[in-house]
């Protein structure tokens, strides 16, 4: 199929697809909506609210995709076989949709036969699928919007594991008891996938040219927010809708005549040669470290892992491929039986590592990915005939398993940190009555690294209060009384963060003449932002990170933000720091003017080796008055 004939059926569906997705398409609409908002000045200080929105809809439109599509299976196709072949009748004159063939009640219609209780076909199926399709959405959104509201790594990987959960149910649900070609299906959906992208680019870029032209053209002042605006439209409405009008209606049969050319030469003549080129490298590789018997612990899991999930993916283009062209048959037998002593020599690695660190959400996620790579290698090899299903489906299961229950990412990773503390702790001792004493004997420079690294696993990742053995209300800078010995700082650890985010409200203008507001500042349109009001400027460069104030062309008051914030020692309190409000206001005066600034929102970091104070973004508002006034 070419392109232009797969654009020109993707485009003539718009009205069938719009009937067909129209929850859908409404859900891309207000995500698209709530983004661009985020972009707007009145909504500056909502775009937290606005964000964690945008993202909880995310899965809402695959739930609502996947219920739709579910909903028409159990729902007749008028133009073909019904989606359940349990509700084929077997008298063809009660078919539902043999009108003629239906006895006439001599008033022109079929009699009491319309409203057959047990009738598998509403009399708009489109509409009720959509409305149940709404009612999933909901319940997916609504708690993923509450599941949000902590912003950290614990809701963020649940989130992504519904969606991921949804995404991978959304190829397995039209091929549930069914018959029908799952690799097809995946051929289809990621071809016009491919076409909804380009296009949506071009149509991106031909937008942006227009409008620039018009600007340059009419003298108009269009701000780089314009050209983002268009972005979010054609990739959050245009690129979806199109992708839908590409969902096949129930499942695709296996006709490898219908595979895309392109997408068919590059699996065959570039990707599978590469993925064996590399299998041949990994297993030279691997030759090398059993005759050296060094182990790379760290680098060997990545190697291999992204590389079988990937292979695993291709699978898929390549079966229906197989019946007609021998490359893609021997590369499908013996690649699902290469890949499993690679896996096995992975499984090794991660092994060594987690004996020596414990496990964490990353290696979790590594020694679980792998054992559902290993188990389909396994499956696929001894299943004949295959059913290929099994491989989203148990994914899909293995997703959700991972982030709920006492088997969790984080319950685990939580349990194998405390066991790694406790270990180190015991080997000086330092473990009486439940409680952390002090070592009889010096600890290691070493040891005393891997404390401070479960603590600051535990600081970063989930709460001090996890960790098993500390007293209650347990702080950083409380290490050295605790455990009877200085905080030592692992050199693996990323620099200490702090920041402020401000809680809106009115804010007290009183004694001052001027507002001026520093917010929603964009790098890439300078480094100088300046304002006038009457004889009063005020500037902010963001390279030095100062804010100045002059008065009729001179100078009265200069403010470097970072001397404010080593003023406030964030050292000192190291990760999590929380600023009150009273530390975010900086009052001043020179010999003429007062002056007020008021920090509404502040991320920086703390250079571990150094102790540097680092300002990556900070927006204020500032005032300023006469003096005395």
């Amino acid at each position: 199929m070419s392109f232009k004939t797969t654009l020109a059926r993707i485009l003539s569906s718009a009205g069938p697809t719009l009937r067909r997705f129209w929850v859908p398409v409404l859900l891309t609409i207000a995500m698209t909506l709530s983004m661009i908002l985020v972009l707007s000045e009145p909504y500056y200080n909502s775009w937290e609210g606005l964000s964690r929105f945008a993202a909880a809809i995310v899965p809402g439109v695959l739930a609502a995709l996947c219920t739709i599509l579910f909903w028409e299976r159990r729902t007749a196709n008028r133009e073909g076989e019904p989606a359940d072949p349990e509700h084929i009748p077997d008298n063809p004159e009660l078919e539902p949709g043999n009108v003629e063939s239906r006895p006439d009640n001599g008033e022109g219609r079929s009699g009491d036969l319309d409203r057959l209780p047990d009738d598998p076909y509403p009399k708009n199926p489109e509409l009720t699928a959509n409305l149940v399709g709404l009612v999933a959405a909901v319940l997916v959104s609504g708690p993923s919007y509450l599941g949000l509201s902590e912003f950290n790594h614990i809701s963020l990987g649940r989130h992504s594991a519904l969606t991921l959960f949804l995404f991978l149910s959304f190829f397995v649900v039209p091929h549930y008891r069914k018959e029908g070609s799952l690799e097809m299906y995946t051929v289809k959906l990621f071809a016009h996938g491919a076409v909804s992208a380009l296009f949506s680019a071009v149509m991106f870029i031909g937008l942006s040219a227009i409008t620039g032209t018009i600007s340059s053209l009419f003298s108009l002042d269009v701000s780089y927010d314009t050209y983002l605006r268009i972005w979010m439209v054609m990739a959050g409405v245009l690129a979806p809708f199109l992708f839908m009008a590409g969902i096949p209606k129930g499942t695709v049969p296996d006709e490898s005549e219908d595979y895309p050319k392109v997408l068919k030469n590059l699996v065959l003549f570039v990707l599978t040669p590469l993925l064996t080129a590399y299998t041949a490298i990994l297993y030279v590789y691997f030759a090398k470290i059993l005759i050296t018997r060094q182990w790379p612990v760290g680098l060997v899991a990545h190697l291999v892992l992204w590389y079988a999930i990937f292979s695993t993916a291709l699978l898929l283009f390549v079966w229906p491929l197989t019946s007609k062209n021998g490359w893609a048959e021997v590369f499908s037998k013996y690649f699902i039986k290469a890949v499993i002593p690679l896996l096995l020599m992975m499984f090794v690695s991660i092994g060594i590592r987690i004996n020596y660190y414990g496990i964490t959400e990353n290696r979790y996620y590594v020694l679980v990915l792998g054992l559902w790579v290993l188990g389909s290698m396994v499956y696929l090899n001894l299943k004949k005939p295959r059913k290929n299903i099994v491989l989203p489906a148990s994914l899909a299961i293995v997703v959700a398993l991972s982030v709920i229950g006492p088997w969790s990412s984080f319950a685990v990773s939580k349990w194998s940190q405390n066991r790694r503390l406790e270990g180190l702790l015991n080997r000086y001792g330092m473990i009486q009555d439940e409680a952390i004493v002090h070592p009889k004997a010096k600890v290691s420079d070493e040891d005393r690294r891997e404390m401070a690294e479960v603590l600051i696993y535990f600081n970063r990742n989930h709460d001090l209060s996890d960790v098993r053995l500390l007293p209650a209300d347990f702080t950083l800078d409380q290490f050295p009384k605790v455990f009877g010995f200085s905080y030592v700082d692992s050199p693996y650890s990323p620099d200490h963060y702090f920041g402020y985010q401000g809680t809106g409200g009115a804010l007290d203008v009183s004694g001052y003449r001027y507002l001026f507001q520093f917010t929603g500042l964009r790098s890439w349109e300078g480094p100088v932002t300046s304002y006038q009001q009457g004889s009063i400027a005020a500037a902010f460069n963001q390279d030095t990170q100062t804010v100045s104030v002059a008065l009729n062309d001179n100078l009265e008051w200069k403010q470097a933000f970072i001397q404010h914030i080593r003023d406030l020692e964030p050292v000192e309190r190291l990760d999590k720091i929380e600023f009150s409000q009273e530390e975010m206001t900086i009052v001043a005066e020179s010999s003429r003017l007062s002056i007020k600034v008021i920090i509404t929102s502040l991320s920086g970091s703390v250079n571990s080796t150094t102790g540097d104070p680092v300002i990556h973004h900070i927006e204020f508002y500032l005032l300023v008055g006469d003096k005395g006034v």
